[in-house]
């Protein structure tokens, strides 16, 4: 599985980097909302999106707002230390998108990583019987 993670922490997107990586993902680690984009834009790939919402240049929801419009079902974690949740009101209402206030343990992003695969291989088995 492929995840884009972006987190201006450099400290903790790399913890949760090493820690994701260990778990056998593949993750690309951006230092910003705009980079993020580009990169999701250049490798459309992605199965999971991690952002912080306070990040430089081009925040998380912003971010999130463009890659939504470019695959609404991709499944999302976003976080943040300081945000007003509402905010983020009209992005919560998407049930792809999950939203957690640090500080977290990383185990509760692992947690939301292994139920979006449990759900996707539910649905793949679903889909093999019809066919």
């Amino acid at each position: 599985m492929k995840i884009l993670l972006a987190d201006d922490d450099k400290n903790f997107g790399f913890i949760l980097k090493s820690e994701l990586e260990d778990e056998g993902y593949s993750v690309d680690l951006y230092s910003d909302g705009a980079e993020a984009v580009l990169g999701y834009i250049s490798n459309p790939t992605y199965d999971f999106i991690i952002l912080d919402i306070k990040m430089p240049r081009l925040d998380g929801i912003n971010a999130l707002r463009i890659i939504k419009k470019l695959n609404p079902d991709i499944p999302v974690v976003i976080f943040s230390g300081n945000v007003k949740i509402a905010d983020m009101t009209n992005l919560l209402e998407d049930r792809s998108i999950r939203y957690f206030a640090k500080p977290f343990e990383i185990r509760v992003i692992k947690n939301e990583i292994t139920k979006y695969i449990s759900q996707r291989n539910q649905a793949d088995a679903v889909k093999a019987k019809i066919i």
